[in-house]
């Protein structure tokens, strides 16, 4: 019956010492984490850059766009405007 619980007790020392490091250094790494409130902060700075850059291109895009349709609707010089080439003939 001895010879049982010997590899027994030795699975449970083991996982009892693996699990006490493994909170020790969970713990650690906790400890050593900054503080959350500089990270929020500069999250919501990034953020709002991220916005107004959206912003921003946004109105680019618009402002691209219009000029694109508007030059689109301009007639060709070729086809409005007589060429001396073609009234020499």
């Amino acid at each position: 019956m001895s010879s049982q619980l010997r590899p027994f007790n030795f699975l449970v020392l083991l996982l009892a010492g693996a699990l006490a490091l493994s909170l020790g250094l969970n713990g650690f790494l906790l400890y050593k984490t900054p503080a959350p409130a500089s990270d929020c902060e500069d999250l919501q700075e990034t953020e709002a850059d991220l916005r107004l850059t959206q912003r921003l291109l946004a109105r680019c895009q618009a402002a691209h766009q219009q000029q694109d349709s508007l030059l689109a609707l301009r007639p060709t010089i070729s086809t409005a405007v007589p060429t001396a080439t073609t009234t020499a003939h």
